[in-house]
């Protein structure tokens, strides 16, 4: 059984980075959800692990580098 990380920051940020039909296009979860979870009608954290999972992948190959400096 593959396992896989759920991170609720990365998919925050790739709900608000990429088009619906894009996430849904790359990673098999229905358009009608990822619409739902941008707009907010449904809550992230009720998402289940699978979409989460899945979503936290295409996060991770996929999002912008960020750089923070802690000073």
């Amino acid at each position: 059984m593959k396992q896989g990380i759920a991170d609720i920051h990365l998919i925050r940020k790739i709900l608000k980075e990429k088009p619906a039909k894009e996430l849904s296009d790359h990673t098999g979860i229905s358009l009608s959800s990822i619409k739902k979870w941008k707009s907010g009608e449904r809550s992230i954290e009720k998402m289940n692990l699978g979409d989460a999972i899945k979503l936290t992948d295409f996060a991770s190959n996929n999002s912008k580098a960020e750089i923070s400096i802690w000073s």
